[in-house]
């Protein structure tokens, strides 16, 4: 929690996306089990979970962050992860519907409190945006949501070419809201990509640890 002093000086607000705001559900193992088994293949999605964050955290930092990187950078990911149990009835049609799988809200859960901590910022006057190393399907996934409509623009890496925890997507962000970052606030559950890119960029940052988020601006 900010000191009263620190809080009172901000005018935006923003917000990580997965793992802030919401949360993959039940585990993107469960979810690409159950693709899978749609297209022939049987796993655990156990095994699938571990065996996805190996090919993951090998790739991901090698990804242009474009449109056409990141979508190359989810096929790679989920074919290599898939070829290591067995073989997909059609990997191309199976990846495009795991990859759609990852805009539908029955996919995720939100964050305790995530709606009614958007409201009470909003009602406090403070302006609202994310600042998400995700791609397009962010935008849908919060319009599924129905999180979209509290934010006044989403800076998004796969759209912007610009990463966390990069200071330059927060000093972006900062200069799009025509706020100084002295004056901006980032919330986020990575320590790396957002609190210490954050403050490296000279915005304030409170890391979400998980529970309730309405409790981080109890004041």
């Amino acid at each position: 929690m900010l000191p009263e002093e620190i809080f009172s000086q901000i005018k935006v607000v923003f917000f990580d996306a997965e793992g802030t705001l919401f949360t993959i559900y039940p585990s993107v193992g469960h979810i690409y089990a159950l693709v899978a088994e749609k297209f022939g293949l049987k796993a655990a999605p156990e095994a699938i979970k571990d065996r996805f964050y190996k090919i993951y955290q090998a790739r991901r930092k090698s990804w242009e962050t474009t449109p056409e990187s990141c979508f190359q950078g989810w096929r790679e990911v989920f074919l290599e992860t898939m070829a290591s149990f067995g073989t997909l009835k059609d990997p191309e049609a199976a990846f495009r519907f795991c990859y759609e799988c990852f805009a539908r809200k029955e996919f995720f859960r939100l964050s305790p409190e995530t709606e009614e901590t958007l409201s009470f910022l909003k009602q406090k006057r403070l302006r609202l945006a994310v600042i998400s190393n995700w791609d397009e399907r962010l935008r849908r996934l919060l319009s599924a949501l129905k999180l979209a409509s509290f934010f006044e623009d989403m800076f998004i890496s796969c759209e912007i070419g610009l990463a966390k925890p990069d200071p330059a997507i927060f000093e972006l962000a900062c200069q799009k809201m025509k706020v100084k970052p002295s004056q901006a606030l980032m919330v986020g559950d990575n320590l790396e990509d957002d609190v210490l890119g954050a403050r490296k960029a000279g915005l304030w940052a409170l890391r979400y640890p998980g529970g309730s988020l309405k409790r981080l601006f109890a004041r």
